[in-house]
């Protein structure tokens, strides 16, 4: 383990039973290592776990989920007011009248058709660059 060498300044004192005891120095044996760092390794292990724990792996996963969410409904609110703005453009640019949901599919369909068309121009650029290494 990467801790092999560290200094350790604090020190913790845990009772066991005799079967968690053996247990542990079977591990310990078949590691190579001592119990200690095997009980390190493990308490890491545990506390990595825990999504209560700042800095956890479980936390930041959560928290980077909750971020996400966050997100995703900015951005939700975000569409709808464009939406809603394009919608009131266009039906007083051409004076008829239009559903949102058509406006929303309409911007869509062109969304999905231009990233296809920059695509393709990302493409043959890149390709026009490409040139063999030199023998």
């Amino acid at each position: 383990m990467a801790d092999r060498n560290k200094e350790f300044p604090k020190r913790l004192t845990v009772q066991v039973t005799e079967a968690m005891d053996d247990r542990l120095e079977q591990v310990a044996r078949g590691r190579d290592e001592a119990k200690a760092e095997v009980v390190r390794a493990a308490l890491h292990v545990f506390l990595d776990e825990q999504e209560d724990v700042i800095g956890s792996r479980k936390h930041f996963t959560k928290a980077f989920g909750r971020r996400v969410d966050h997100i995703e409904r900015l951005l939700s609110v975000t569409l709808w007011l464009n939406l809603q703005t394009l919608h009131l453009l266009y039906e007083r640019l051409h004076k008829e009248q239009l559903e949102a949901g058509e406006l929303l599919a309409d911007a869509i369909r062109e969304g999905v058709d231009l990233n296809d068309t920059v695509s393709e121009l990302i493409e043959s650029v890149t390709a026009r660059k490409k040139t063999k290494p030199p023998a």
